[in-house]
Protein backbone atom coordinates (compact mmCIF):
# COMPACT_ATOMS: atom_id res chain seq x y z
CA UNK A 1 0.00 0.00 0.00
CA UNK A 2 3.11 2.58 0.40
CA UNK A 3 3.22 2.92 -3.47
CA UNK A 4 -0.22 4.51 -3.26
CA UNK A 5 0.30 6.38 0.56
CA UNK A 6 0.96 10.09 -1.55
CA UNK A 7 -2.54 9.85 -3.29
CA UNK A 8 -4.60 8.71 -0.15
CA UNK A 9 -5.65 11.19 2.13
CA UNK A 10 -5.37 11.04 5.85
CA UNK A 11 -8.74 8.79 6.92
CA UNK A 12 -7.46 6.46 3.87
CA UNK A 13 -4.04 6.38 4.99
CA UNK A 14 -5.03 5.65 8.51
CA UNK A 15 -7.42 2.64 7.10
CA UNK A 16 -4.48 1.72 5.12
CA UNK A 17 -2.29 0.79 8.05
CA UNK A 18 -5.06 -1.39 9.74
CA UNK A 19 -5.41 -2.80 6.99
CA UNK A 20 -1.71 -3.83 6.75
CA UNK A 21 -1.99 -4.46 10.47
CA UNK A 22 -4.80 -6.84 9.78
CA UNK A 23 -2.38 -8.20 6.55
CA UNK A 24 0.50 -8.74 9.54
CA UNK A 25 -1.93 -10.32 11.77
CA UNK A 26 -3.04 -12.66 9.27
CA UNK A 27 0.42 -13.98 8.35
CA UNK A 28 1.14 -14.50 11.80
CA UNK A 29 -2.12 -16.49 12.46
CA UNK A 30 -1.25 -18.68 9.23
CA UNK A 31 2.30 -19.06 10.41
CA UNK A 32 0.80 -20.21 13.24
CA UNK A 33 -2.18 -22.92 12.32
CA UNK A 34 0.45 -24.48 9.63
CA UNK A 35 3.34 -24.67 12.39
CA UNK A 36 0.40 -26.12 14.89
CA UNK A 37 -1.62 -28.37 12.23
CA UNK A 38 1.81 -29.69 10.43
CA UNK A 39 3.77 -30.66 14.02
CA UNK A 40 0.73 -31.96 16.13
CA UNK A 41 0.35 -35.48 14.40
CA UNK A 42 4.32 -35.24 13.62
CA UNK A 43 6.21 -38.04 15.86
CA UNK A 44 9.22 -38.54 13.21
CA UNK A 45 10.75 -36.15 10.93
CA UNK A 46 14.05 -37.06 8.63
CA UNK A 47 16.16 -34.56 7.44
CA UNK A 48 18.55 -34.35 4.45
CA UNK A 49 21.10 -31.93 3.44
CA UNK A 50 21.35 -30.87 -0.11
CA UNK A 51 24.61 -31.74 -1.58
CA UNK A 52 26.39 -29.33 -3.32
CA UNK A 53 28.68 -30.13 -6.13
CA UNK A 54 30.11 -27.07 -7.28
CA UNK A 55 30.98 -26.83 -2.98
CA UNK A 56 32.86 -30.19 -3.23
CA UNK A 57 34.27 -29.73 -6.06
CA UNK A 58 36.13 -26.05 -4.91
CA UNK A 59 37.03 -27.83 -1.70
CA UNK A 60 38.96 -31.02 -3.28
CA UNK A 61 40.53 -28.51 -5.64
CA UNK A 62 41.47 -26.77 -2.66
CA UNK A 63 42.68 -29.77 -1.13
CA UNK A 64 44.71 -31.03 -4.05
CA UNK A 65 47.12 -28.61 -4.01
CA UNK A 66 47.64 -28.27 0.04
CA UNK A 67 45.54 -24.54 0.35
CA UNK A 68 42.46 -25.73 2.30
CA UNK A 69 41.32 -22.44 3.26
CA UNK A 70 40.84 -21.84 -0.10
CA UNK A 71 37.98 -24.23 0.06
CA UNK A 72 35.99 -21.35 1.62
CA UNK A 73 35.48 -19.84 -1.69
CA UNK A 74 32.81 -21.96 -2.98
CA UNK A 75 30.88 -22.37 0.04
CA UNK A 76 27.59 -21.50 -0.77
CA UNK A 77 24.66 -21.14 1.68
CA UNK A 78 22.90 -24.60 2.96
CA UNK A 79 19.25 -26.08 2.09
CA UNK A 80 17.08 -28.80 3.79
CA UNK A 81 14.37 -30.77 3.19
CA UNK A 82 12.21 -32.60 5.98
CA UNK A 83 10.10 -35.67 5.18
CA UNK A 84 8.26 -37.79 6.97
CA UNK A 85 9.53 -40.77 7.83
CA UNK A 86 6.91 -42.20 4.38
CA UNK A 87 9.17 -40.07 2.13
CA UNK A 88 6.56 -37.01 1.90
CA UNK A 89 8.16 -33.41 1.87
CA UNK A 90 6.90 -31.18 4.65
CA UNK A 91 9.21 -28.19 5.00
CA UNK A 92 12.45 -26.67 3.03
CA UNK A 93 14.52 -24.40 4.80
CA UNK A 94 16.52 -22.41 2.88
CA UNK A 95 19.66 -20.28 4.30
CA UNK A 96 20.30 -16.46 3.99
CA UNK A 97 23.61 -15.05 4.67
CA UNK A 98 26.48 -12.92 3.34
CA UNK A 99 29.37 -14.09 1.64
CA UNK A 100 32.15 -12.10 2.37
CA UNK A 101 32.26 -9.47 5.10
CA UNK A 102 33.69 -10.19 8.38
CA UNK A 103 30.37 -12.71 9.49
CA UNK A 104 30.08 -14.19 5.95
CA UNK A 105 30.65 -17.66 5.40
CA UNK A 106 33.90 -17.52 3.26
CA UNK A 107 35.74 -15.51 6.18
CA UNK A 108 33.98 -17.52 9.04
CA UNK A 109 32.10 -20.76 8.33
CA UNK A 110 30.85 -22.83 10.11
CA UNK A 111 30.15 -19.97 12.78
CA UNK A 112 29.43 -17.41 10.25
CA UNK A 113 26.21 -15.11 10.86
CA UNK A 114 22.74 -16.42 9.07
CA UNK A 115 19.14 -17.00 9.01
CA UNK A 116 17.09 -19.71 7.68
CA UNK A 117 13.54 -19.49 6.49
CA UNK A 118 11.30 -22.50 6.74
CA UNK A 119 8.81 -23.07 4.33
CA UNK A 120 5.42 -24.78 3.85
CA UNK A 121 4.07 -25.21 0.08
CA UNK A 122 6.05 -22.01 -0.77
CA UNK A 123 4.80 -20.01 2.75
CA UNK A 124 7.29 -18.91 5.26
CA UNK A 125 6.35 -20.81 8.31
CA UNK A 126 9.37 -20.02 10.67
CA UNK A 127 12.44 -17.51 10.47
CA UNK A 128 15.71 -18.98 12.62
CA UNK A 129 17.84 -16.60 13.30
CA UNK A 130 21.73 -16.82 14.38
CA UNK A 131 24.47 -14.53 15.53
CA UNK A 132 28.09 -15.04 14.47
CA UNK A 133 29.90 -16.72 16.75
CA UNK A 134 33.84 -17.59 17.66
CA UNK A 135 32.93 -21.09 17.66
CA UNK A 136 35.30 -24.38 18.25
CA UNK A 137 36.57 -23.03 21.40
CA UNK A 138 35.74 -22.78 25.40
CA UNK A 139 32.42 -22.02 25.69
CA UNK A 140 33.52 -19.49 28.40
CA UNK A 141 31.91 -16.01 27.63
CA UNK A 142 28.37 -15.46 25.28
CA UNK A 143 30.58 -14.69 21.91
CA UNK A 144 32.05 -18.02 21.97
CA UNK A 145 28.28 -19.80 22.87
CA UNK A 146 26.60 -20.78 20.05
CA UNK A 147 22.69 -19.23 19.82
CA UNK A 148 19.43 -19.42 17.84
CA UNK A 149 16.47 -17.04 18.08
CA UNK A 150 13.10 -19.00 16.29
CA UNK A 151 10.71 -17.16 15.10
CA UNK A 152 6.97 -17.81 13.63
CA UNK A 153 6.02 -16.59 10.27
CA UNK A 154 8.42 -14.53 7.54
CA UNK A 155 10.85 -12.36 9.49
CA UNK A 156 11.17 -11.79 12.97
CA UNK A 157 7.73 -12.47 14.24
CA UNK A 158 7.36 -13.68 17.51
CA UNK A 159 9.77 -15.63 19.04
CA UNK A 160 8.58 -19.14 19.84
CA UNK A 161 12.00 -20.76 21.04
CA UNK A 162 15.65 -19.34 22.19
CA UNK A 163 18.16 -22.08 21.73
CA UNK A 164 21.39 -21.33 23.89
CA UNK A 165 24.28 -23.26 24.56
CA UNK A 166 25.40 -23.33 28.07
CA UNK A 167 28.15 -21.92 30.06
CA UNK A 168 31.16 -24.26 29.25
CA UNK A 169 28.97 -26.18 26.90
CA UNK A 170 27.92 -28.78 29.14
CA UNK A 171 31.57 -30.26 29.90
CA UNK A 172 32.71 -33.14 27.78
CA UNK A 173 29.19 -33.49 26.41
CA UNK A 174 27.88 -30.92 23.66
CA UNK A 175 24.77 -29.51 25.04
CA UNK A 176 21.71 -26.89 23.82
CA UNK A 177 19.53 -25.49 26.47
CA UNK A 178 16.04 -24.56 24.69
CA UNK A 179 14.07 -21.76 26.31
CA UNK A 180 11.00 -20.21 25.57
CA UNK A 181 10.24 -16.38 24.67
CA UNK A 182 10.22 -15.70 28.43
CA UNK A 183 13.14 -17.25 29.00
CA UNK A 184 12.05 -19.99 30.95
CA UNK A 185 13.44 -23.74 30.72
CA UNK A 186 11.74 -26.15 28.28
CA UNK A 187 13.98 -29.23 27.44
CA UNK A 188 17.54 -29.71 27.63
CA UNK A 189 19.21 -31.47 24.58
CA UNK A 190 22.81 -33.56 25.06
CA UNK A 191 24.82 -35.43 23.19
CA UNK A 192 24.94 -39.33 24.14
CA UNK A 193 28.84 -39.38 23.76
CA UNK A 194 31.24 -38.33 26.05
CA UNK A 195 34.67 -36.34 24.95
CA UNK A 196 34.40 -37.74 21.14
CA UNK A 197 31.75 -36.50 18.51
CA UNK A 198 30.96 -36.99 14.79
CA UNK A 199 32.55 -39.51 12.16
CA UNK A 200 31.03 -40.76 9.69
CA UNK A 201 30.85 -44.66 10.39
CA UNK A 202 28.12 -44.21 13.39
CA UNK A 203 24.99 -42.57 14.29
CA UNK A 204 25.34 -39.59 16.69
CA UNK A 205 22.45 -39.32 19.23
CA UNK A 206 20.61 -36.52 20.83
CA UNK A 207 18.68 -36.93 23.99
CA UNK A 208 15.82 -34.79 24.84
CA UNK A 209 14.68 -34.30 28.20
CA UNK A 210 12.51 -31.58 29.58
CA UNK A 211 12.92 -29.59 33.23
CA UNK A 212 11.88 -32.88 35.57
CA UNK A 213 14.16 -35.03 33.13
CA UNK A 214 11.53 -36.88 31.39
CA UNK A 215 12.23 -37.72 28.19
CA UNK A 216 10.97 -35.25 25.09
CA UNK A 217 12.25 -37.28 22.36
CA UNK A 218 15.80 -37.48 20.58
CA UNK A 219 17.89 -36.35 17.21
CA UNK A 220 20.06 -38.64 15.20
CA UNK A 221 22.59 -37.40 13.27
CA UNK A 222 22.78 -40.72 10.82
CA UNK A 223 25.55 -42.69 9.44
CA UNK A 224 25.30 -43.13 5.79
CA UNK A 225 22.68 -46.02 4.55
CA UNK A 226 24.23 -46.48 1.62
CA UNK A 227 27.58 -45.95 -0.84
CA UNK A 228 26.23 -43.14 -2.38
CA UNK A 229 25.41 -41.34 0.86
CA UNK A 230 28.55 -42.43 1.97
CA UNK A 231 30.42 -40.98 -0.77
CA UNK A 232 28.40 -37.76 -0.54
CA UNK A 233 29.86 -37.36 3.06
CA UNK A 234 33.30 -37.91 2.61
CA UNK A 235 33.34 -35.22 -0.07
CA UNK A 236 30.89 -32.69 1.49
CA UNK A 237 28.60 -31.72 4.66
CA UNK A 238 25.50 -33.00 3.08
CA UNK A 239 24.14 -34.84 6.43
CA UNK A 240 21.14 -37.09 7.04
CA UNK A 241 19.17 -36.18 10.57
CA UNK A 242 15.98 -37.65 12.06
CA UNK A 243 14.12 -35.84 15.08
CA UNK A 244 12.01 -38.55 16.81
CA UNK A 245 9.07 -37.14 19.42
CA UNK A 246 5.88 -38.03 21.27
CA UNK A 247 2.83 -37.14 19.63
CA UNK A 248 1.27 -35.45 22.24
CA UNK A 249 3.83 -32.79 22.38
CA UNK A 250 3.57 -29.43 21.96
CA UNK A 251 3.84 -28.25 18.38
CA UNK A 252 5.68 -25.20 19.38
CA UNK A 253 8.06 -27.89 21.14
CA UNK A 254 8.39 -29.63 18.54
CA UNK A 255 9.48 -26.60 15.95
CA UNK A 256 11.91 -25.74 18.54
CA UNK A 257 13.29 -29.11 18.24
CA UNK A 258 13.41 -28.78 14.48
CA UNK A 259 15.31 -25.78 14.78
CA UNK A 260 18.11 -27.39 17.14
CA UNK A 261 18.62 -29.69 14.95
CA UNK A 262 19.81 -27.44 12.53
CA UNK A 263 21.96 -25.50 15.13
CA UNK A 264 23.21 -28.88 15.94
CA UNK A 265 24.33 -29.46 12.34
CA UNK A 266 26.13 -26.19 11.76
CA UNK A 267 27.92 -26.43 15.00
CA UNK A 268 29.37 -30.24 15.11
CA UNK A 269 28.99 -31.31 11.50
CA UNK A 270 30.11 -28.53 8.78
CA UNK A 271 33.45 -29.72 8.45
CA UNK A 272 33.69 -29.58 4.67
CA UNK A 273 33.86 -33.67 4.00
CA UNK A 274 35.50 -36.39 5.80
CA UNK A 275 38.27 -36.79 3.57
CA UNK A 276 41.43 -34.65 2.36
CA UNK A 277 43.46 -35.77 -0.49
CA UNK A 278 46.91 -33.64 -1.28
CA UNK A 279 48.28 -34.28 -4.20
CA UNK A 280 51.07 -31.30 -4.18
CA UNK A 281 52.20 -32.65 -1.31
CA UNK A 282 51.64 -36.20 -1.45
CA UNK A 283 49.25 -36.96 1.57
CA UNK A 284 45.51 -37.85 2.40
CA UNK A 285 43.95 -37.38 5.17
CA UNK A 286 40.60 -38.65 7.06
CA UNK A 287 38.67 -37.50 9.78
CA UNK A 288 38.18 -40.07 12.75
CA UNK A 289 35.99 -37.49 14.88
CA UNK A 290 35.74 -34.38 16.46
CA UNK A 291 37.08 -33.99 20.50
CA UNK A 292 35.07 -32.13 22.82
CA UNK A 293 35.86 -30.67 26.15
CA UNK A 294 33.92 -27.43 27.58
CA UNK A 295 32.67 -26.20 24.13
CA UNK A 296 35.82 -26.62 22.11
CA UNK A 297 36.09 -28.57 19.05
CA UNK A 298 39.22 -30.08 17.77
CA UNK A 299 39.12 -32.63 15.03
CA UNK A 300 41.15 -35.63 15.45
CA UNK A 301 42.73 -37.26 11.84
CA UNK A 302 44.59 -40.00 10.23
CA UNK A 303 47.24 -39.21 7.88
CA UNK A 304 49.49 -40.91 5.39
CA UNK A 305 51.79 -40.03 2.91
CA UNK A 306 54.77 -37.67 3.00
CA UNK A 307 55.30 -35.99 6.31
CA UNK A 308 57.76 -32.61 6.63
CA UNK A 309 60.11 -32.33 9.47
Amino acid sequence: MSEFAGALDSAGGEAGKRDDAGGEAEIVVGAEDAIDNTFRETTKLVIKQKFEPLEALANAAANAVGMDALGALGEVANKYDAFTDDGGLKFRTVETSEYCGLTGRCCCRPNHKLQLHVYQEGNEVMYLDRGCKCGQCFSCHECCRQEMKVHMGPGEGEMIAHIMEPSMGGGLSPTLQVMDRDGNDVATIKANATCCIGGICCDHTFTVEDPQGNSMGKIVKERPDGIGQFAKELVSDADVFSMDVPKDMDPKKKAAMFSALHLIDYWLFESEGEVNVDIVNGQCSFKCCDLYCFGCVCPCSCTLGQTHP
